[in-house]
C-alpha cells in the first residue's frame, strides 16, 4: 500500500458526516464493520447505489477490496452545483485512478469556465472508469454556456443509452454567458440505440421538438414518466392504446398543440396556455398539478373537465401569476384527500378557498402557499356563515403566513368551519429568503398568528408556528 501513502498521494480526508469511515471505534462498531465485510460485491455495490456519488466515491480509501466497487454502482448522479470537484489533489500518474477526479486545466477556457471545465473532467473520468454493465439511474444537472462542453454531454448521454438507462434525468440551465437557449437532442442520437429499458424521463431546459419526443415514446415501450420543462417543443401528440406512460408534466414550454391520448394516465401536471391543449381522451387522473392560464381556465370551466377531474386525490393549483375575482360553483370533489393553492394578491383568495372547501368533502390535508402579501391587505369579500362544517380535514399548513386580513381571515373560517381539525401550521418564511435568519416580518408575523388564532382553536387542534 505504499504507492498510496499520504506523501505521494496527498490523500483528503473524507468528511466526518460519512459513517463508514467512523468504524472501530467500539467493540459495535467493530462487528458491524466484520458483518459489512462478509457481504458480497454485489450486496456491496446495491448500498453504494443509494449513496451520493462523491460519498460513494469516497468508499474506496477503506480498503483493498472497496478501491474499485463504486465503479460498479448502478445509481449515477452528477450535479455541477454541489460536487467537490477536488476530492483528492491530483499527482502526476500515467493512467487515471480514483484519485485522479480532475485533467490538467485547459489554458483556453475563459476564467468562469474554469470550475465547470474541472466539473466536465470529473465526470469524464468518473465515467471512464466505470465497469457496471448497467445504469438504472443517470441524472445530470449543468449549466449550459453555448457550445462549450457540447461533445462532452454528448459524450455521456451515449454512455447512458449504452448502459441501458432505465431513469435519465438531464436538468440543464443557461446562464448568462451562454450563446444560445440551451442543450438540443435531435432524432438522429436516439436512432442508434436501444431504449426500451427507459422507464423515466425527465427534461429540463433540453431544446427537444415533437418529433424527439414521439420518438421517446415508441422506442420506449415501458416508459412510465416523463416531464419536459422549459422547452419550446411547438406540436406534440401522446397517443397510442400500447402506452403504459401513468406520468406527464409538460411545464412552462412553447406549445402551439398537445393532444394526449394516453389511456393509462393517473398523474398530470401542466403549466401554460390553456388554448393549446386537448384532453378528449383522457381517462379520470387521480393526480393533478395545474399553473398558469390553464390552472384559471380549469376554475372558470371546472364543470367542463368534471369528467376527467371526478376521481381527483390530489389537486395543486398554481394561480401566483393569475388574476381571479369571481368563480362558478364547483362541481363535487368527492375523492379528493390533499389540495394545495398558489396565490397571490389578485385572487380572491378566501372565496377560492371556501369554495373548493365545500366542494371536497373528503378533504384531509390542505396547504396553501401566499405570494406578494402585505400586513396592510384586508379581504373585501364577505362569505354567507354557512351552519355546514367539514368534517374529515385533519391538517392546514398557511405558508408565507404575514398575519394580513387575507391570511388570517382563511385561518379563522377554516377554525370555524372544521369538526375534525388536528392540527393548524403557520409558516412565515417563504421559499425566496436568502437568510435562516428571522427578519422582524417574520418576527411579527408569527406574533400576529399567536395574538389572533390560539383563543379561537377548537378543542383538540393543535397551533403550530415555524
Amino acid at each position: 500500500m505504499a504507492g498510496f501513502s499520504s506523501k505521494r498521494r496527498k490523500i483528503r480526508q473524507p468528511d466526518s458526516e460519512f459513517p463508514l469511515l467512523q468504524c472501530h471505534k467500539t467493540q459495535n462498531d467493530l462487528e458491524d464493520w466484520i458483518g459489512i465485510g462478509k457481504l458480497p460485491d454485489e450486496i456491496l455495490v446495491s448500498i453504494l447505489s443509494l449513496l451520493p456519488m462523491k460519498q460513494a466515491i469516497r468508499t474506496s480509501v477503506l480498503a483493498r477490496r472497496w478501491r474499485y466497487l463504486w465503479t460498479s454502482i448502478t445509481h449515477l448522479e452528477f450535479d455541477d452545483r454541489s460536487v467537490n470537484y477536488l476530492l483528492f489533489s491530483r499527482p502526476p500518474s500515467p493512467s487515471p485512478t480514483p484519485f485522479d477526479m480532475c485533467a490538467p486545466l485547459e489554458p483556453t477556457y475563459p476564467p468562469f469556465l474554469v470550475k465547470r471545465r474541472r466539473f466536465v473532467d470529473w465526470v469524464n473520468q468518473v465515467l471512464n472508469l466505470h465497469k457496471g454493465s448497467h445504469v438504472d439511474e443517470f441524472s445530470l444537472e449543468f449549466a449550459v454556456y453555448g457550445d462549450y462542453f457540447k461533445s462532452d454531454i454528448d459524450s455521456w448521454i451515449n454512455f447512458a443509452f449504452q448502459k441501458r438507462v432505465k431513469r435519465l434525468h438531464l436538468i440543464f440551465t443557461c446562464s448568462w454567458a451562454s450563446t444560445q437557449r440551451s442543450y438540443a437532442l435531435t432524432p438522429p442520437m436516439l436512432r442508434n440505440y436501444r431504449l426500451d429499458s427507459l422507464v423515466q424521463l425527465r427534461l429540463c431546459y433540453v431544446e427537444v421538438t415533437g418529433e424527439v419526443l414521439e420518438c421517446f415514446l415508441s422506442a420506449c415501450p415501458l416508459l412510465e414518466f416523463l416531464s419536459v420543462s422549459t422547452s419550446r417543443v411547438m406540436n406534440f401528440k401522446i397517443s397510442g392504446p400500447s402506452l403504459k406512460l401513468k406520468q406527464l408534466e409538460i411545464t412552462y414550454c412553447t406549445l402551439t398543440s398537445l393532444d394526449i391520448y394516453a389511456v393509462n394516465l393517473m398523474s398530470f401536471k401542466y403549466s401554460g396556455n390553456h388554448e393549446c391543449i386537448s384532453l378528449k381522451h383522457t381517462p379520470p387522473l387521480v393526480n393533478a398539478h395545474f399553473g398558469g392560464t390553464y390552472a384559471s381556465y380549469i376554475i372558470k370551466s371546472f364543470s367542463q373537465f368534471q369528467s376527467y377531474l371526478s376521481q381527483l386525490e390530489t389537486l395543486v393549483l398554481d394561480l401566483r401569476f393569475e388574476k381571479l375575482t369571481s368563480f362558478p360553483k364547483l362541481p363535487k370533489l368527492r375523492n379528493l384527500k390533499q389540495l394545495e393553492l398558489e396565490l397571490n394578491r389578485r385572487v380572491f383568495c378566501l372565496l377560492l378557498c371556501t369554495s373548493l372547501l365545500r366542494a371536497s368533502p373528503s378533504l384531509n390535508r390542505f396547504k396553501i402557499k401566499f405570494f406578494d402579501l402585505d400586513k396592510r391587505m384586508k379581504d373585501k369579500m364577505e362569505i354567507k356563515k354557512s351552519k355546514c362544517k367539514h368534517k374529515c380535514l385533519k391538517v392546514v399548513k398557511l405558508s408565507a403566513f404575514v398575519g394580513c386580513g387575507v391570511d388570517l381571515e382563511i385561518a379563522r373560517y377554516i377554525l370555524s368551519h372544521t369538526l375534525s381539525l388536528e392540527k393548524i401550521i403557520i409558516n412565515p418564511r417563504h421559499r425566496f429568503m436568502v437568510t435562516s435568519e428571522d427578519t422582524d416580518e417574520v418576527l411579527e408575523a408569527r406574533s400576529r398568528a399567536r395574538q389572533h388564532l390560539e383563543h379561537r382553536l377548537p378543542p383538540g387542534t393543535q397551533l403550530v408556528v415555524l
